[in-house]
């Protein structure tokens, strides 16, 4: 089952039929909202937007996984990921 997903163009027509900002402007504010949080998460590992949640970098250790065709077993080495931690307010969104 394919997962839904936003895509940025989608985002930047919402950002458009709502503020009205040309085309490259939506799309200057989208970049900086982006990149803002993606620099306070690799400086401090954690991004809290009021109202909205918390972005947090967790810290996955090395471990054994196996290839569900073959059965081969491998090393899955240590990796970063990021978390996403929805606020009061949008969890009571989405139970409505």
């Amino acid at each position: 089952m394919k997962r839904p997903s936003i895509t940025k163009n989608e985002l930047l027509k919402e950002l458009n039929n709502n503020l009205g900002t040309p085309k490259t402007f939506s799309d200057k504010i989208l970049d900086l909202i982006l990149e803002t949080i993606t620099e306070g998460l690799n400086d401090n590992n954690i991004v809290k937007i009021s109202g909205f949640g918390t972005f947090k970098v967790l810290n996955k250790g090395t471990r054994m996984g196996r290839n569900p065709k073959t059965g081969e077993k491998y090393l899955i080495k240590a990796r970063k990921t990021v978390a996403f931690y929805p606020s009061e307010k949008v969890k009571k969104i989405i139970n409505g």
